[in-house]
């Protein structure tokens, strides 16, 4: 089930990237580029993947996709401006790491440097 997982993972991601290539002749790449990291981003910390690692799954990973496109979309049709769009973006992404970081202390484990 775990490889199947990781294929499924690896198919969506080949589509993804595709669409991405088809996408970025036709736009600002450094604009683009600048907003893609607080998107990545900002979907891994909202779907509930620890940033340290060994927590979250792939269904939570889809609904931080579904709220970060929702969010994004949304502020398209309002027209807010992308240095706007990422500026939401970024406390919206803070304040989900300062919950993270209230919700999950590091303890003795996890504050361990070198040990992955």
């Amino acid at each position: 089930i775990i490889v199947t997982q990781y294929v499924i993972s690896a198919l969506i991601a080949f589509t993804a990237g595709i669409i991405m290539t088809g996408l970025v002749t036709g736009i600002d790449t450094r604009l683009y580029n600048s907003s893609l990291i607080y998107d990545v981003l900002l979907v891994v910390v909202l779907g509930g993947i620890g940033l340290s690692g060994g927590q979250g799954g792939v269904r939570n990973v889809i609904a931080g996709t579904i709220l970060v496109g929702i969010l994004t979309n949304g502020m398209t049709i309002l027209n807010f401006s992308y240095t706007s769009q990422n500026l939401i973006k970024s406390v919206i992404l803070l304040g989900a790491l300062a919950i993270d970081a209230i919700i999950n202390p590091r303890d003795e484990q996890t504050s361990q440097s070198g040990d992955i």
